[in-house]
């Protein structure tokens, strides 16, 4: 019996070159190996394992750095380990006064609206009279308080922070509920906060508003006599201050210009009149789209 089991362990020995490496050495191992301690082989495991560990660190830090170094604003952030602030709110000390101030108006003539509806209950006027002064005073109540939540959940300033005992960049926060709430800081992961839409499109449209209305009326006209300047300097006028109209109207009441971030399951609006860095291409880049 001994006799077939040395041949057979014989002829696998002389053909082994048809075998890969590395069957050859899972089937028979080397000779060093039948006299390596079983401590050495641990050791040798165990070194393998961390050179792996350290492979595998080594080429997540540099894909993070390459992420880095292709976006100005992360690598200002990486060199001078300082924050950099891409965003801040408009500076405005008559901003409060004029939120409140104008949906102050509209639900006072949607009051008025109401108070009148009572007041001609006695009188004998069609049937879609009252129910219309309702309807109007309903809608101006409605779109005031729509107009006085304007203040609420605004995000003041975000910056770009260096990584912290190692981490990653990082956004900070700085946002308040409402005006007469206590400010916090929140603090996200690059690749957590979405925005609802890009800042850069609202930056132009919001500046060239900004040129059209400061645009003067009485340019290019010096060529005409007296009456046609009069005429097409009037038409101007006219023609800016419709346009201004339905601007201030889609900007307050539509609130064209604002952007909402949504950070940890709560959105806070960013005002594209105040400063964005690069006019929001900072922005758009750092923060992903919905």
């Amino acid at each position: 019996m001994p006799v077939f089991p040395r041949g057979f362990d014989a002829f696998l020995r002389t053909n082994t070159f048809r075998l890969p490496s590395s069957l050859r050495a899972a089937l028979f191992g080397t000779p060093e190996s039948f006299f390596q301690p079983t401590s050495a082989q641990r050791s040798a495991r165990f070194f393998a394992s961390s050179a792996l560990r350290r492979y595998q660190y080594t080429y997540k830090s540099n894909l993070k750095s390459s992420f880095v170094s292709n976006d100005p604003v992360l690598r200002q952030v990486a060199q001078t380990r300082q924050p950099v602030l891409i965003y801040q709110a408009p500076r405005n000390k008559w901003y409060y006064a004029k939120v409140y101030g104008t949906g102050a108006l509209w639900i006072g003539v949607g009051a008025f609206s109401m108070k009148f509806n009572n007041d001609i209950k006695d009188r004998e006027v069609p049937f879609f009279v009252r129910p219309t002064y309702v309807v109007v005073g309903a809608a101006f109540i409605a779109i005031g308080c729509y107009i006085c939540t304007a203040p609420t959940n605004r995000m003041r300033i975000l910056e770009v922070i260096p990584s912290m005992q190692g981490g990653p960049i990082q956004l900070r926060m700085t946002v308040r509920a409402a005006p007469w709430s206590k400010e916090r800081v929140i603090y996200s992961q690059l690749g957590e906060a979405t925005i609802s839409e890009k800042t850069e499109p609202m930056v132009r449209e919001l500046l060239e508003a900004e040129r059209f209305r400061k645009q003067k009326l009485w340019d290019d006209l010096g060529h005409l006599n007296i009456a046609a300047r009069v005429w097409e300097g009037s038409a101007r006028w006219v023609h800016q201050k419709w346009t201004n109209f339905f601007l201030r109207f889609k900007f307050a009441v539509l609130r064209f210009g604002i952007a909402k971030v949504k950070v940890q399951g709560e959105d806070w609006k960013i005002d594209c009149s105040g400063y964005l860095m690069e006019d929001g291409k900072a922005v758009d880049r750092l923060i992903a789209e919905e």
